[in-house]
């Protein structure tokens, strides 16, 4: 098995005693009602956004086009988004087993996928060499403004469908050749295929990162990074266009994760904060997430809050798999599930994101 044996022991994602944490509850006065009013107040309105978007299942639905007035693009995209809703709940409905793997190359990539929440698989040579032709004008705009980790936005290219629909069908039919889209589509239990794509260039920072909480001298958690993606059904391929060793950023996931968050009422309460900006471990920040009720104090980016001697860190640890170019050069993963992605300590990391939605129709 590609985790060899590793598997994550816990039934939800972690949870964090922020009252005995070194950079929270050791350090902060007992919040006063204006601060606990102040934060449930960021809460809410991060709650009705994460709540919004899973009741329309945003992820699923195409972006509106960039250009324009925004408002005016969601109007337009409306009656689209309208019709989209109501065909994906219904094909979900009727889906049944239809999505099942039925070829040995999508069962290959299916049965990891199922057990540990990610597969490996390696495209060939002359496939990475065409994606770096397909996408050569985004990949040297971001190798002139090259970013260090932790700076998405500057890191990535999202490159629109409407403006590419070649790229797109040649991605849609490289994935569905190696049996990606097959596994992707049985393990979401719905049609789905590459609905976005992203160019990467992520350098590693000139100097040592600090701490998060160096402002109180509390060290970094060995679990800095790690992080659950507050989306729903989908599924991530990294596609690595140059060799990626562990220093290099590689995907890191923990084994089995993938099954800790199922849970419907965390996950929402996790994207709520992370919406909010109440993830964030700037001071100020830090304050108002403490101010919280302690059933509300969870992130979906809570790796930098790991205590190093906890046992959710722990079990981080021993069972996390970086995957290396030694092992392959793409992986389909559920970003559900715990994981560490683009964190290089040297040199650089190119890549392609690649995200596996239900598509228009």
């Amino acid at each position: 098995m590609q985790s060899e044996a590793k598997s994550y022991p816990f039934d939800h994602l972690p949870a964090i005693d922020y009252d005995a944490h070194p950079a929270y509850g050791r350090v902060m006065s007992m919040p006063m009602l204006g601060a606990r009013l102040k934060a449930i107040s960021y809460f809410s309105y991060g709650f009705l956004l994460a709540s919004a978007q899973r009741l329309i299942d945003i992820e699923h639905l195409p972006r509106p086009a960039e250009a324009g007035k925004p408002f005016v693009a969601v109007l337009r995209s409306l009656p689209t988004a309208l019709r989209l809703i109501l065909l994906q709940r219904l094909s979900r409905f009727t889906a049944g087993q239809a999505y099942a793997p039925k070829t040995e190359r999508g069962t290959a990539v299916f049965v990891p996928l199922q057990g540990d929440g990610f597969a490996v698989t390696r495209l060939g040579t002359d496939a990475v060499a065409q994606i770096r032709t397909l996408l050569a004008p985004q990949l040297a705009a971001l190798e002139q403004r090259a970013m260090p980790a932790g700076d998405p936005a500057g890191s990535r290219v999202r490159i629109d469908p409407a403006a590419a629909p070649d790229l797109y069908r040649w991605f849609n039919q490289t994935a569905a050749d190696l049996g990606l889209t097959e596994a992707a589509s049985a393990y979401l239990k719905r049609p789905v295929g590459v609905g976005a794509i992203a160019a990467e260039v992520v350098d590693a920072p000139g100097a040592p990162a600090a701490s998060p909480f160096a402002d109180v001298s509390v060290d970094a958690s060995p679990c800095d990074g790690f992080s659950v993606d507050p989306g729903t059904n989908v599924l991530k391929l990294v596609i690595y266009l140059g060799d990626i060793g562990a220093a290099n950023g590689p995907l890191t996931y923990v084994a089995g994760s993938n099954r800790a968050a199922k849970r419907f009422g965390d996950g929402l309460i996790r994207r709520a904060n992370d919406l909010a900006g109440l993830s964030s471990t700037l001071q100020s920040w830090r304050e108002t997430f403490y101010a919280l009720p302690a059933g509300l104090q969870r992130k979906a980016s809570f790796g930098a809050d790991l205590v190093a001697d906890s046992n959710f860190a722990a079990a981080i640890e021993a069972n996390q798999v970086a995957v290396t170019s030694s092992d392959g050069n793409a992986v389909l993963y559920d970003p559900a599930g715990i994981h560490r992605d683009a964190a290089p300590t040297q040199g650089r990391r190119t890549a392609v994101i690649v995200t596996f939605t239900e598509l228009p129709r």
